[in-house]
């Protein structure tokens, strides 16, 4: 029989090897990989308690509710891996179907964000807690069990446990977003929440050239919007070595940047106008001391000047390089100074790029890729991990797309000479 000698359970908390290269994981090391991803998600949940009471949370404007989560990444893990998905083409459009029906009655209707949109995610009637659960977890054996009979390690066979993989790893990190947002402390070891700095100061100088953007490997894993690899010429620039801190971003604020319209694109001060804002998300003033404090995961804590400023929207990023005579890098920009290694640092933050999410020349759709194109032309390109991520999500080819007024997001910036 071909697959590997054992199916880590459950409760799995590390293997035996360690596989450098996350984009070309073989089954075992695949197989692992979810069941941490799913420890790390429940870990992140765990703050939430067992009973549906304290999964019953405000409705956040910006964020799905939790029992939806951890239902969408089951629902998204079965559909692609467990239920036979394939394209079927009607009227000369090729749409993706199953042959199977999902272990949960109901999931379709309740998990699938093209029948539900984010309004309705909170409105809905969902099954009781543990029985999402319970679907989650018979998903995740149902995978480990097929992952263990593939009959190769090849890119094809395991592209779509891949991609479950990679959709709950960034599921994890929105459930992070969203405790932040309610002002929760995570209860689970795995979610670890570091002290951030901004590293060394200072400006890199990169002299341009040809470069290949884009995932341009013959072989591993790499999502659709990024592919295919474009060949493209960057004019020499002097970008940051490190992101903005908070340091630099309240000079922004006390200069009463936010009350400047001329600091401001159209849709910034359009934006402004539905705000009452004099600061980023989570800042406030301490009522005595009005010393500047700082909101993280329900804990109020002097602003740390040091750490970069995160929890920013692309409107207040655009603002603050108007106001200090820079402007955002460009994508194509950030990939050459991530992927040259020169001394740039990168991964405490998610970073705004100065880009529009589009697909890449040459780009074809197919019919699964439906989500991720409903965001081109409106959402903004976002480069890098934060330290809520999970590190194999850590790739200088990586892109992420986020809503310009995204500030619930674990997302700073850095910017470039004009």
């Amino acid at each position: 029989m071909s697959g590997f000698s054992m199916l880590p359970d459950l409760h799995f908390t590390g293997g035996k090897t360690a596989w450098a290269d996350a984009r070309r994981l073989p089954r075992e090391g695949l197989a692992q990989a979810l069941v941490e991803a799913r420890n790390r998600t429940l870990g992140w949940l765990a703050a939430l308690g067992q009973t549906r009471r304290g999964w019953q949370v405000d409705r956040q404007y910006d964020c799905d509710p939790p029992l939806w989560t951890l239902g969408h990444i089951a629902w998204h893990a079965e559909w692609w891996c467990l239920r036979g998905m394939h394209e079927l083409e009607r009227d000369g459009i090729r749409l993706p179907v199953t042959r199977e029906p999902s272990r949960l009655d109901g999931a379709d209707e309740w998990f699938d964000p093209e029948r539900i949109g984010p309004d309705e995610r909170w409105e809905i009637a969902l099954p009781d807690v543990a029985q999402v659960k319970q679907y989650a977890a018979d998903v995740l054996d149902g995978l480990l069990r097929r992952i263990a009979l593939l009959p190769d390690d090849g890119d094809e066979t395991l592209y779509p446990f891949r991609r479950a993989l990679f959709h709950e790893d960034a599921q994890g990190e929105t459930i992070a977003a969203l405790l932040q947002a309610l002002g929760m402390a995570p209860a689970g070891p795995a979610t670890p929440l570091p002290t951030l700095t901004s590293g060394h100061a200072g400006t890199l100088h990169f002299p341009g050239g040809r470069f290949t953007q884009g995932w341009s490997e013959a072989d591993g894993f790499a999502l659709p919007d990024e592919l295919p690899p474009q060949q493209t010429y960057v004019p020499a620039f002097e970008m940051d070595a490190a992101l903005v801190t908070n340091a630099q971003f309240l000079e922004f604020v006390e200069d009463r940047g936010y009350e400047h319209p001329a600091w401001w694109s159209a849709a910034g001060r359009q934006w402004l106008m539905t705000q009452e804002r004099s600061a980023p998300r989570y800042w406030s003033r301490h009522p005595e001391s009005r010393a500047w404090m700082v909101s993280r995961f329900g804990a109020l804590r002097t602003l740390n000047p040091d750490e970069p400023v995160r929890h920013v929207t692309l409107y207040e990023a655009q603002a603050w390089c108007v106001w200090a005579g820079r402007r955002l890098p460009a994508e194509v920009e950030w990939e050459l100074a991530a992927t040259q290694n020169r001394g740039l640092h990168w991964g405490a933050l998610r970073e705004w790029t100065a880009t529009p999410y589009e697909p890449y020349a040459g780009f074809e759709a197919r019919a699964t890729d439906a989500e991720l194109v409903s965001r081109f032309a409106t959402h903004q390109v976002v480069r890098g991990v934060s330290f809520a991520s999970v590190p194999r999500q850590r790739h200088t080819r990586a892109r992420t797309a986020l809503l310009p007024e995204d500030d619930v997001s674990f997302v700073g910036f850095r910017s470039c000479a004009l």
